[in-house]
């Protein structure tokens, strides 16, 4: 999406809002939009079988154009020609327009921005959501001693942000609190500015767990205070 990020200040908020809490916050970005391979196959499988079906009931029918081509590429002679279509070449002709709608189709949605604009938002965000999942366990989140880990993670392609909480806090903080830090990262995301976004919504969340978690006489930072981009 062309947005730029400033580690620095994002790593900075990190820092700053642990001073005043034992709980961890992590944020994991994904630039690059996610893997969505049944898309291109589920639109190439059902343009090919709509397609030819679409096309006969318009009277247009593949075998009164195709078999004239085949004899003309392969100089095959008669095919076709008389007005009477044998079955098989009736079925070949059909079976050989799917095979190119389906060929046009896959590597038209696969290789373009297609893929994700076709793609069901429920797909999306089931999608996004094991990813960020994923990378709550990956990097340590559910690990700490208090279970006061938290990762704001932000699917950039998907427009998608999430707020995962251990068990530790998920308890014990209002659901009202991660919509809210999810609010200020999408708005920001929406005018252009995701470095302020990761900002303030790490200082929402870290105003929220200082609330209900302050921290030990120790407090040891567990998890790097870095923004991890995947």
């Amino acid at each position: 999406m062309g947005l730029k990020i400033d580690h620095s200040r994002i790593n900075a908020a990190i820092a700053q809002a642990e001073t005043a809490t034992s709980g961890e916050i992590t944020c994991v970005i994904k630039g690059k939009a996610l893997n969505y391979g049944e898309t291109p196959l589920g639109w190439a499988a059902a343009s090919a079988l709509v397609l030819p079906l679409v096309l006969g009931a318009t009277g247009f029918l593949p075998h009164q154009w195709l078999a004239p081509a085949v004899n003309a590429v392969l100089g095959w002679n008669g095919i076709g020609t008389s007005g009477d279509f044998p079955v098989w070449e009736i079925l070949l002709a059909y079976a050989a327009l799917q095979i190119v709608v389906f060929a046009l189709v896959y590597v038209l949605v696969n290789f373009t921005g297609l893929k994700l604009a076709l793609t069901p938002q429920a797909t999306r965000r089931k999608k996004a959501h094991e990813k960020a999942m994923e990378q709550f366990y990956a990097r340590g989140l559910h690990l700490t001693r208090g279970r006061t880990g938290v990762m704001i993670f932000c699917a950039l392609e998907e427009r998608f942000v999430e707020v995962i909480a251990d068990e530790g806090i998920f308890t014990k903080v209002d659901k009202s609190v991660w919509n809210n830090t999810i609010n200020v990262l999408l708005k920001n995301i929406k005018s252009g500015d995701l470095t302020t976004g990761f900002v303030e919504a790490v200082a929402a969340c870290g105003v929220s767990l200082a609330q209900h978690f302050p921290p030990d006489a120790d407090n040891p930072n567990e998890l790097p205070d870095v923004l991890i981009e995947i």
